[in-house]
């Protein structure tokens, strides 16, 4: 939504989203999730294979193809360090939306990434990214990186949100609107 349409908002505080189903219908196929099923159901029973009108459907309804659009807006991407392990979508998915909004310098290489998901812990050349954020309550802030107006945050949980911890940033947001023309 701040991809398509980032005039719009001030702020916008996602929780372990799927940032790219293509991928999460491989994912959850491959783990015999009910959501590969639910996916090709919404792609008029078709999967999303290559060269497809399903895949370029599903790519459509991806929120990776609209996130580069989304840069200047400020983004909160949330995700629990165990969701795709005992939930249903890999942290990948918030990595990637995070590095699609970040500078280049401040991306997570792919095999950073594949690290987070194969062992759900935080590379140790990472570690020290941590940070003490008390809106999250119990859980623990294990990685958080910034660029520009994204932000990462991976934390000691699953698939989850910690409302007061969004609801709290986004209260913290403001929009600069352009003065309008009289």
């Amino acid at each position: 939504m701040a991809g398509r349409a980032p005039e719009l908002w001030a702020g916008v505080s996602a929780w372990v989203p799927i940032s790219d189903l293509v991928k999460w219908h491989a994912e959850t196929a491959d783990r015999k999730l009910r959501y590969a099923g639910e996916i090709e159901a919404a792609l008029g029973g078709h999967k999303p294979v290559p060269g497809t009108p399903a895949h370029a459907d599903a790519l459509k309804r991806s929120a990776i193809t609209y996130m580069a659009r989304a840069r200047g807006v400020n983004l909160d991407i949330n995700a629990g360090i165990t969701d795709g392990h005992n939930g249903s979508v890999p942290i990948s998915h918030s990595l990637e939306a995070f590095n699609a909004l970040a500078a280049p310098k401040d991306r997570l290489s792919p095999a950073l990434i594949g690290e987070f998901v194969k062992t759900a812990k935080v590379p140790a050349a990472l570690r020290k990214e941590a940070a003490v954020d008390a809106r999250y309550g119990r859980k623990t802030v294990l990685f958080r990186r910034k660029s520009g107006a994204a932000r990462v945050t991976i934390f000691q949980g699953g698939h989850e949100i910690i409302p007061e911890a969004g609801l709290q940033w986004l209260a913290e947001q403001n929009r600069i609107r352009a003065p309008k023309n009289e």
